[in-house]
């Protein structure tokens, strides 16, 4: 509290008045640091920039000192001015070169920032974990892949050149008569692949899960699948789930679940229930209302996923996508053992 408030405060006691010391202590001014960008997750040895957005209610002169450290040493520092005032938020910029992380490891650094007015006060002070990750999400992996026996099903020719570059191991199937036709590995639809252009699709997944195979729908272009289970005939699920970005903090919680870079989008496609010609369906939609993540498991061991985050399209662009593919890949496989602490955390 200012030494007005307390001066006020302490006459308004004597003279036996209650005073509310909270409503005296919200009038004082205050500064808040912000984050401009919603992601931590990051590559090692990258050179990049963070954002931050500075506000307050009142004029105040003076400085951010920030320091970046990692495992306890601090390996960056630096000052910016910062003169805050009423005429609005200011943006401040933090430039960083992230170290490098070995492969098959990832580790948090942090970031810190303080603004001192001109008295060498603290005014407001913000932390941030930047979490570090190798670009080779599949470093210690190959062998593991190789035993999920994949087969690709890619009309929209994006996914093969991502897994090509990624050293994904694949077999590519040409037409959707030769993927029904397979009979075993673990069946992946590429992103951005039209239901539409394709309609005998949405029901191919559904008969291959059915039938106790691994599939897994990578962002559909638009179109719509029949309900799992609703129909006579269908075969019946155990158990359908839809879910937003909290799928992603269950499948690995040190990944980000709420924005990508570069632009903070992440979310490619959604399904939404609804109806058509008298059947309910799911349907393809850019909706902020509708889920990301549609997930079907059958009795007898199939599980259909249907994944409307842009793993592909924001490949390059964080750890996130890729990262969050492999864990897509041990939820789904089966009969492969699944390397889960191949990525330790310093």
């Amino acid at each position: 509290m200012n030494p007005i408030c307390r001066f006020w405060t302490a006459a308004l006691l004597a003279a036996g008045t209650a005073v509310s010391t909270t409503t005296l202590l919200a009038a004082e001014p205050s500064v808040e640091i912000t984050p401009r960008e919603g992601w931590s997750a990051m590559f090692g040895g990258e050179e990049v920039k963070r954002g931050y957005v500075v506000a307050g209610q009142a004029p105040l002169e003076g400085r951010i000192v920030w320091s970046y450290s990692a495992q306890r040493r601090t390996i960056a520092r630096g000052e910016l001015s910062a003169n805050v005032g009423p005429h609005g938020p200011i943006t401040i910029e933090i430039p960083l070169r992230l170290p490098e992380v070995r492969e098959g490891i990832a580790y948090d650094t942090e970031l810190r920032l303080q603004l001192v007015d001109d008295r060498q006060n603290v005014a407001a002070e913000h932390n941030r974990v930047i979490r570090l990750f190798p670009r080779d999400a599949f470093a210690d992996r190959r062998e593991w892949l190789d035993r999920l026996k994949i087969v690709l099903y890619d009309p929209a020719e994006k996914t093969e050149k991502t897994f090509d570059e990624a050293e994904v191991p694949y077999t590519y199937m040409r037409s959707l008569t030769a993927l029904k036709a397979t009979s075993e590995g673990m069946v992946v639809i590429g992103e951005g692949v039209s239901w539409t252009d394709y309609p005998a699709l949405p029901e191919a997944l559904v008969e291959l899960a059915a039938g106790g195979r691994s599939v897994l729908c990578l962002a559909p272009a638009d179109g719509y699948l029949v309900f799992p289970g609703v129909e006579q005939g269908q075969p019946k699920p155990g158990r359908v789930s839809l879910r937003r970005n909290d799928v992603i903090g269950e499948l690995d919680k040190r990944l980000d679940a709420d924005a990508w870079p570069p632009r903070g989008e992440m979310v490619a496609a959604a399904v939404q229930p609804t109806s058509r010609s008298g059947r309910v369906v799911l349907a393809v939609t850019d909706s902020p209302e509708a889920w990301p993540w549609l997930e079907v498991a059958y009795p007898g061991g199939g599980r259909l996923i249907v994944c409307g985050f842009g793993l592909i399209d924001h490949w390059q662009a964080g750890p996130t996508p890729r990262y969050l593919l492999v864990r897509v890949f041990e939820r789904l496989s089966q009969g492969a053992e699944t390397p889960r602490n191949s990525l330790e955390q310093e």
